[in-house]
């Protein structure tokens, strides 16, 4: 029997963190208000969580990929909320606490030696209060599909633990 389950994050700060692993730390760039800002509007990465979890549609009229993921995953735990939905996936999926263990990666201020090359530092991110207006406006609505999930991801979380 399979189990189907992820995780999903607070949309702006998954893009964040991706820009900041990928573009600064692990390509020794430095991070710049426009670099930020210019990702945050790329279309290519907008829903990204919606669009890559999304499942194809069971019903002939169309539901929205939030319900198609919510409804279509057995469970999707919630990044800032990780310990929290570990027990609760260990529960649903039948596991015994003890058999859980947690190990934090790619932390700010660590360090990360894959891909075979050397260690790399990862720089902690950051944002500007022009970044941060330009979040909690434009970029939430122009991501609308991931707030949605995120948010029932949340919801749904918590119904569980209560």
């Amino acid at each position: 029997q399979s189990f189907l389950w992820s995780i999903v994050r607070e949309p702006a700060q998954r893009t964040l963190s991706h820009y900041f692993y990928y573009h600064i730390s692990k390509q020794n760039n430095k991070a710049t208000e426009d670099g930020i800002m210019a990702v945050l509007k790329s279309s290519e990465k907008q829903n990204y969580q919606s669009k890559y979890l999304d499942l194809p549609s069971q019903k002939e009229q169309s539901s929205s990929s939030t319900e198609r993921i919510i409804y279509g995953y057995d469970f999707v735990a919630v990044n800032e909320r990780m310990q929290e939905s570990l027990v609760v996936l260990a529960m649903l999926a039948q596991i015994p606490l003890t058999d859980v263990v947690v190990f934090f990666s790619k932390i700010a201020g660590g360090y990360d030696g894959g891909n075979g090359r050397s260690c790399v530092k990862l720089r902690k991110k950051w944002t500007t209060p022009k970044i941060d207006e330009y979040i909690h406006g434009d970029y939430q609505s122009a991501n609308k599909d991931d707030y949605l999930l995120y948010n029932a991801a949340q919801r749904s979380l918590d119904k569980t633990i209560d």
